[in-house]
């Protein structure tokens, strides 16, 4: 691992462990092993550092979300697929998970990473796009339907995560059911 991923690697533990606020540079500098001016030749500064290991993260989880998609499959197995591409990713990477979504609903993120970040997942987006055009899903507006669906993810993996509930295959499946259910069209 070279030191730029030990440093991505030891702000995203951190972070986890902390929180933004209770992580500064000085902490990560020293848990990482890294000099000072190590970090400051990957990373213009703390800012920068976390809107890179985001952007890193969003890429990994957006190639994760499509993985399989381009089999032959309906709308209906395709939009299950990404939803349990997108919860797997999530149960098997709990601290990423946490960091992505604190990070995209802080104040810290700014509307321009977000707008960046969207092409990592861009091939999700024009999934869901296509089903409003073809009338397999509601006509809302597509953030809010994206919204809707990821949701479901986040709460059904984060309920896992913290043991609040036991998953089971039909649990899983009755939860995907579902999340297809409030937005395809009756």
């Amino acid at each position: 691992m070279g030191k730029r991923q030990e440093i991505l690697d030891t702000t995203l533990e951190l972070i986890a462990e902390l929180g933004f606020n209770a992580t500064p540079m000085s902490l990560i500098i020293k848990k990482s092993n890294a000099a000072a001016g190590t970090i400051y030749h990957y990373f213009k500064n703390k800012e920068d550092l976390i809107d890179t290991l985001y952007s890193e993260l969003k890429e990994e989880m957006g190639k994760a979300i499509i993985k399989n998609i381009e089999t032959e499959l309906n709308y209906k197995e395709k939009f299950f697929l990404i939803w349990k591409n997108l919860f797997e990713f999530f149960i098997q990477n709990p601290k990423k998970f946490e960091f992505i979504e604190n990070y995209a609903n802080s104040p810290f993120v700014h509307k321009e990473i977000k707008a960046i970040n969207q092409r990592h997942y861009q091939a999700a987006i024009d999934f869901f796009q296509l089903g409003i055009r073809i009338g397999m899903l509601r006509n809302l507006p597509l953030y809010l339907l994206i919204n809707l669906i990821f949701g479901n993810v986040s709460s059904f993996a984060r309920m896992i995560i913290m043991e609040e509930i036991v998953p089971t295959d039909n649990l899983f499946f009755d939860v995907i059911q579902s999340s297809w259910d409030s937005v395809k069209v009756i």
